[in-house]
């Protein structure tokens, strides 16, 4: 029943009628419309999303690897070095991988420090850097443990030939060296090393190599000119 205050002229009746269906017919596509829009920002904020968190994975990558690397020169600190080691034991202790681990400290550091300046230091350091991973193989391990002190791990080596690979490694260390202002600044290096294997521990072989290489540098300043023929 229509109420009797409402016009009851067909006509008009026929067009509230029509203007009725037509917002009925458009109420769907309204809602999808809002659907769409819903989705659409969802979609929107799930990719922005996903682009902070692989934002913040290539930064906690970044920041993984600084804490395992030494900014001067690249190679592994003292950390990233202790870490590979253990790796390196835990295979010797599984497979019976045996290998070499030596110890190298820069004689003169800190001559070159006190009389070019630290700039020279800086690239001496890296002198030794670059010569001892040209040196070694892809599969061998080089770490700066920090200061003026390397330390490398030859993979799969018996005593015997790593004996002699030192004595190659001393002799390529020996002839390298850098230049600053005109002046040529040589390497020197005295190194320590020890055999490890699947009873080995990281720290314990660490202190043996480091103690072998102190004994060789005392070795050395002691009677230059015997150290030099050997």
């Amino acid at each position: 029943m229509i109420n009797s205050e409402f016009p009851n002229d067909p006509e008009i009746l026929a067009r509230v009628g029509a203007i009725t269906s037509q917002l009925l017919k458009d109420l769907p596509s309204a809602s999808e419309q809002r659907g769409q829009t819903i989705l659409e920002r969802a979609l929107r904020y799930a990719a922005e999303t996903e682009q902070r968190m692989a934002e913040q994975r290539e930064r906690i990558a970044e920041l993984e690897n600084l804490s395992f690397t030494d900014p001067m020169t690249g190679l592994l600190n003292r950390r990233g070095f202790e870490n590979q080691f253990r790796l390196t034991l835990a295979r010797s202790r599984r497979y019976g991988e045996i290998g070499v681990i030596a110890y190298f400290d820069l004689d003169n550091l800190k001559d070159i420090n006190d009389r070019l300046g630290h700039c020279a230091g800086d690239e001496l350091v890296k002198c030794c850097a670059q010569t001892l991973t040209n040196a070694v193989r892809e599969i061998d391990t080089v770490g700066r443990l920090g200061g003026d002190e390397f330390c490398v791990l030859l993979l799969n080596t018996n005593w015997q030939d790593g004996v002699r690979r030192m004595r190659t490694l001393q002799w390529i260390l020996d002839s390298a060296g850098t230049v600053n202002r005109g002046e040529d600044i040589p390497l020197k290096v005295s190194m320590g090393y020890e055999p490890y294997g699947p009873q080995d521990s990281v720290e314990d072989l660490i202190h043996r190599a480091d103690m072998a290489m102190y004994y060789n540098k005392r070795r050395k300043h002691s009677d230059p000119v015997r150290s030099a023929a050997e």
